[in-house]
């Protein structure tokens, strides 16, 4: 994009990826709320009801566990927007999307508000006197260790999901490269990467799909532990 002044705003790919995902996430909710409404609630549930009441269930669970039921209530929404928008994200390299989870700029922003939360969610319990307490425990010395310990989760889960997917699409695009190399020595191939043809789906299924989706269920595991800790035990 070329403004009036000449200046040149280079628009990253990533952007247009994070627009393609969010509206496919809405119109699969919108069919899903669809179906939820339509359905018969006597009925045993099956379709997209069944794997909504399924991703239900598993979001429940999961913060139930870590937070609390009480807690779980509000925080729950968000875990659930989070986890799909990061699924989605880290599987749309399978339909030649550049995940927007290979871009620092998408996971900082993602653990930002996860470290917002936290801070939030001592503050709310302790207030703020015992927040700017908290580090100075357990001595007073201990105030630079704390103060550097508060910016670790952040630090850790932006690094985390960015490196192993970018690291796997990384390895991907190598391994494409070497194998359409070996290729090219066969006579009567030509340029045809016979070999990547063979090998890719098994290396997409780990790099891609099981490394994605634990990606993603260890940043919202993490996200309920690290506010869970924040909450007095009932």
């Amino acid at each position: 994009m070329i403004l009036s002044s000449g200046q040149v705003i280079v628009v990253q790919v990533e952007v247009f990826s994070i627009l393609l995902v969010t509206a496919g996430i809405f119109v699969f909710l919108f069919f899903v709320n669809s179906a939820i409404t339509k359905s018969d609630p006597l009925a045993k549930p099956k379709g997209l009801v069944l794997i909504g009441m399924l991703y239900y269930e598993f979001i429940q669970g999961l913060t139930n566990d870590n937070m609390g039921k009480k807690t779980a209530v509000h925080y729950g929404p968000y875990i659930g927007a989070i986890a799909m928008f990061m699924a989605v994200s880290n599987l749309s390299g399978l339909i030649g999307l550049s995940q927007p989870t290979a871009n620092y700029s998408v996971t900082l922003t993602l653990a930002l508000i996860t470290f917002f939360l936290i801070q939030s969610t001592k503050i709310h319990y302790n207030g703020v006197w015992g927040y700017i307490k908290g580090f100075f425990e357990p001595f007073a010395p201990f105030v630079v260790m704390n103060f550097f310990g508060l910016f670790a989760p952040l630090l850790s889960m932006s690094l985390r999901l960015f490196g192993n997917i970018t690291s796997g699409g990384t390895l991907m695009q190598l391994f494409y490269l070497f194998t359409g190399f070996v290729s090219s020595f066969v006579p009567f191939i030509g340029d045809f990467n016979f070999i990547g043809v063979f090998l890719a789906p098994f290396l997409h299924s780990y790099f891609d799909i099981f490394s994605g989706l634990i990606q993603m269920y260890i940043f919202i595991m993490l996200t309920t532990i690290f506010i869970g800790n924040e909450i007095p035990q009932e």
